[in-house]
């Protein structure tokens, strides 16, 4: 079982392996569970994925494969219990790592594991009930005048569930972004920094993302840009204002230190004492 530690004391590596171990048990065992209860009502589950599908192909889905069948399940039933699980998994992956905030930060813990489920269910329901329909209508209705299309059960269940995955999970974006900051790898001035080039990975990952539809990309695209905005606001509030104060400046220095290597000038001299201070070690 997991068990509740002291957070100002020192851990073990070994207490933190322990840790990941039982935790992954426990969400096995979860995902396991919805998985079997998913499977049980898997009729419900494929009605429901097929409601974004045009009326004249509902009925009209085939397979070719006698395993084909079973196997879409199974694949329809996993996704199902991972996308039920997900706030169950964010829980404890956010408090293996409370032990390392401070007292502040962890006061909201439960806001992270409220917000991560917030936008993964968001995510999710903003791609069944808008993506899906209007990419499923171009790209079904591309080409049709001159083909048949026939579309199988395995490539259909496949596609939409895979789609709503990666929209719940884009949708992590501001999380993600918080906890990188927390960890030190970026913070909000670099974020501020490459405004224009989020915008664009936003883009990109958002034609990677949907179908080659360019309504379908701007729905996606722009609430990216958004969740980014809105990652930049709230990794501020886990960013010391001094550290980044002090990034902000050393960039800027660097920028105009870049700027006068290419106009053949030096950086101006500071006048006045240079002051040196002597480390002295205790032997």
């Amino acid at each position: 079982m997991v068990k509740n530690v002291n957070f100002t004391e020192k851990i073990p590596i070994s207490h933190h392996l322990i840790e990941i171990r039982d935790r992954l048990v426990l969400v096995g065992i979860v995902v396991g569970l919805f998985f079997g209860l998913c499977f049980y009502f898997i009729d419900f589950f494929l009605l429901w994925l097929q409601d974004p599908l045009p009326l004249k192909y509902r009925n009209a889905l085939i397979y070719i494969s006698p395993t084909e069948v079973f196997f879409t399940h199974m694949k329809v039933a996993f996704m199902g219990s991972m996308f039920i699980s997900m706030p169950f998994i964010l829980y404890h992956i956010w408090f293996f790592i409370a032990p390392g905030l401070k007292v502040k930060e962890k006061k909201i813990t439960s806001m992270f594991v409220l917000a991560g489920t917030f936008f993964f269910l968001f995510g999710g329901i903003f791609c069944y009930f808008l993506v899906l329909p209007l990419g499923l209508k171009f790209l079904l209705g591309y080409g049709s005048t001159y083909w048949t299309m026939q579309v199988t059960i395995q490539l259909y269940f496949n596609f939409v569930v895979k789609l709503i995955l990666a929209f719940a999970f884009a949708f992590q974006t501001p999380l993600l972004m918080v906890l990188l900051t927390k960890f030190g790898v970026t913070n909000t001035v670099q974020m501020k920094l490459y405004r224009k080039w989020a915008f664009l990975s936003c883009f990109l990952l958002a034609s990677v993302l949907t179908p080659p539809d360019i309504i379908t990309q701007v729905l996606l695209g722009f609430p990216l840009y958004g969740l980014y905005e809105f990652g930049v606001i709230i990794s501020a509030w886990f960013e010391d204002p001094k550290q980044r104060e002090l990034i902000r400046k050393q960039m800027e220095a660097e920028k105009l230190a870049r700027k006068m290597a290419k106009q053949g000038k030096s950086m101006p001299k500071k006048k006045g004492k240079v002051t040196v201070k002597k480390v002295v070690r205790d032997e």
